[in-house]
């Protein structure tokens, strides 16, 4: 078994220190030559944004007048709403390790294949899209679709009864990989959609074609695709991370080992916070908490 280090679940720490916290992952990674994870959620919702996405495609005012804060994350992509029934994970490779892959789209499939496994073991049928399948919906993906995040299908991404249930995102640099997914444990919320500069037209298809295309851990099954047992499920936060080192252990032979953000993971973690810093305010960005 290869050890991994786990760092600690937060879910009390500000939006901006959050995503702060994948730039000390890689980080930490020059240090110790080791994979490395965390689980997070955020205690209040934020709107943020893909790397090079327009800040126009956000009703600004709509945001403000809700006390909801706009934050760019370092992946690509389109809009996330961060909210506490989304749950982030993190997993940072080193370079020189065996996951890490030239191939960015292949280097997903080890992680949707370990997400697939941890869902199958809480009891729900879960597998990765395959590339092909990604790619013939990414040339018929609608404009409007393409705004949200969770609307379109990329390889490996995790898929429960034909609709999206885990998203995944990468960020490359030099000391390694970053790997990054996200869970809702609901329904995603279509509030992201009265969020957006769309007009009522256009909110209207938007909500309509998430509400066809994803769906969150606990939801019941589309009617569409009915199991033998249409019940939802009942799970938590807790049940997905145990199931998912488990998982991860059966894959990939990795062993989570507790740890502690070290002193440069620390450093990293808090210069990188300016640059995740509100780009237009709300209740998320008031203040930055330390360590």
């Amino acid at each position: 078994m290869e050890p991994w280090r786990s760092l600690p679940y937060d879910e009390e720490a500000s939006v901006a220190l959050l995503l702060a916290g994948g730039d000390a992952l890689l980080a930490g990674l020059a240090a110790t030559g080791q994979p490395a994870l965390r689980w997070y959620r955020t205690p209040t919702t934020a709107v943020v944004l893909g790397r090079g996405q327009n800040l126009q495609e956000v009703d600004r005012a709509a945001c403000h007048a809700v006390g909801i804060a706009i934050h760019r994350r370092s992946s690509g992509g389109t809009a996330v709403l961060l909210e506490p029934d989304l749950l982030m994970l993190d997993v940072a490779l080193p370079a020189s390790h065996p996951l890490h892959l030239p191939d960015v789209t292949e280097s997903y499939r080890w992680l949707g294949e370990v997400w697939a496994a941890a869902l199958q073991r809480l009891g729900l049928p879960a597998a990765p899209i395959a590339p092909s399948e990604a790619r013939t919906d990414a040339r018929n993906l609608d404009r409007l679709t393409r705004r949200v995040c969770f609307g379109g299908y990329s390889p490996y991404e995790v898929m429960r009864c034909g609709r999206k249930t885990v998203g995944l995102s990468q960020v490359r640099r030099r000391e390694g990989a970053l790997l990054q997914a996200g869970l809702s444990l609901h329904q995603p919320s279509y509030r992201l959609v009265s969020l957006l500069a769309l007009n009522p037209d256009e909110r209207v298809v938007l909500a309509n074609r998430l509400l066809e295309r994803t769906t969150g851990l606990n939801d019941a099954p589309p009617p569409r695709r009915p199991p033998a047992n249409p019940q939802p499920p009942h799970l938590t936060a807790d049940q997905v991370m145990t199931a998912f080192a488990a998982a991860l252990r059966a894959r990939v032979s990795a062993l989570l080992v507790a740890a502690s953000w070290n002193s440069e993971e620390q450093a990293a973690r808090l210069q990188a916070v300016s640059r995740y810093a509100p780009l237009e305010p709300g209740r998320s960005g008031q203040g930055v908490p330390s360590d």
